[in-house]
């Protein structure tokens, strides 16, 4: 008698070789100009045609290729230069705001992270520290749920709701403290102040003990990125939020994008 364990075991076994067989097509797509019939392809990496045509098919619904219908040939899709374009946008905004986020640095003395939304999760691209700081889990490629923290709740904050929802549809918003928005309508409340402000604030609401700010840098009239400055509660006072590090960010992000308007 088979077990569940064997069916659970033979199914992950056949996802993965059929994703490791989409992704030799898509390889062998990649490096040719006029497009490849099925035949050609199954000539090549000796796949059955039914198997390549099953694939084939699956990645023209969702964009990553194409099919010329005289030639019956198959290229790559646009959905590829979308892609590319995510993370050149990126790599663009990395380059251009490194200086700034490290003189940022220097003269708020916290530490300072890039953040983008992708695939509605928050990830870091870029980040300045010091020896013997506040030392956070964070780190270049590092991802999280957006709710949570100031830059992702900037980076929320001006895309439609139904949007929001689809991020978190199939999960709840995690508690990472006590002070955690865990609402998905009080965090529509948070991030309508985040509009109107310009700015927001994470409150110990990621880590305890910890507080952050962030705002926009803006392409095109459109947030792309975040900036925040996070430190210790003792040292990221409101009082210092107000008097000088609110300034002093709001001077980088709005330097950035025009940066990345030239």
């Amino acid at each position: 008698m088979i077990s569940n364990y064997e069916i659970k075991t033979n199914k992950n076994s056949n996802i993965i070789l059929s994703l490791d067989k989409a992704i030799q097509i898509i390889e062998i797509l990649s490096g040719v100009r006029n497009g490849m019939s099925i035949t050609e392809i199954s000539n090549i990496l000796g796949f059955p045609k039914s198997t390549i045509h099953h694939i084939l098919n699956t990645l023209l619904v969702h964009g990553y290729v194409s099919s010329d219908k005289n030639t019956k040939k198959y290229s790559l899709g646009l959905k590829f230069l979308t892609l590319s374009r995510s993370i050149l946008d990126a790599i663009d905004i990395s380059k251009i705001a490194h200086e700034n986020l490290r003189k940022l640095h220097d003269e708020a003395r916290d530490t300072v992270h890039l953040s983008v939304l992708q695939d509605g999760q928050v990830y870091y691209i870029d980040k300045i520290e010091k020896p013997g700081s506040l030392s956070l889990s964070t780190y270049i490629g590092f991802s999280t749920d957006p709710h949570a923290a100031a830059g992702g709740k900037v980076l929320l904050s001006e895309i439609p709701r139904s949007e929001v929802i689809e991020i978190y549809k199939n999960k709840p918003l995690k508690a990472y403290s006590k002070k955690t928005i865990t609402n998905v309508y009080d965090l529509f409340d948070e991030l309508e102040n985040v509009r109107q402000k310009g700015y927001a604030i994470d409150d110990e609401e990621y880590y305890e003990g910890v507080r952050c700010i962030a705002a926009p840098i803006r392409s095109g009239g459109k947030i792309v990125a975040a900036i925040s400055l996070t430190g210790s509660i003792f040292t990221m006072t409101k009082e210092r939020i107000n008097d000088e590090l609110l300034e002093l960010l709001l001077h980088t992000t709005k330097r950035i994008s025009s940066e990345l308007s030239w």
